[in-house]
């Protein structure tokens, strides 16, 4: 049993000073890894949000847009309307379809 002791103390005192400095530079490599990878996730996270602002600002001038031609067919129809036509906006036909289909399946 001695002799056993001895032999592994004798190997952890042979191999320690290879052992920790090994253990260290793994450490060190994974750390880097680590670091580069949380660099490019946040690299990502930038450009992500710099497409979203110019996706928000598309979407933002689509909608004024088709609020002012919403307004406009409005106009028109008012317009329309007064000379004794009937105009029918998309979201009123689209309206009447749906209870049409309600009504008979």
């Amino acid at each position: 049993m001695e002799q056993i002791l001895h032999l592994l103390y004798s190997w952890y005192m042979l191999y320690m000073n290879e052992l920790m400095p090994g253990i260290l530079v793994c450490m060190l490599l994974l750390m880097i890894v680590a670091l580069a990878a949380v660099r490019r996730c946040r690299k990502q996270i930038r450009d992500l949000a710099e497409k979203t602002k110019e996706m928000t600002k598309l979407a933002l001038n689509r909608s004024s847009v088709n609020t002012q031609q919403e307004k406009n067919r409005i106009q028109m129809g008012t317009e329309e309307n007064r000379d004794g036509k009937n105009i029918v906006s998309p979201q009123n036909e689209e309206i009447f379809g749906s209870v049409i289909q309600e009504i008979f399946p």
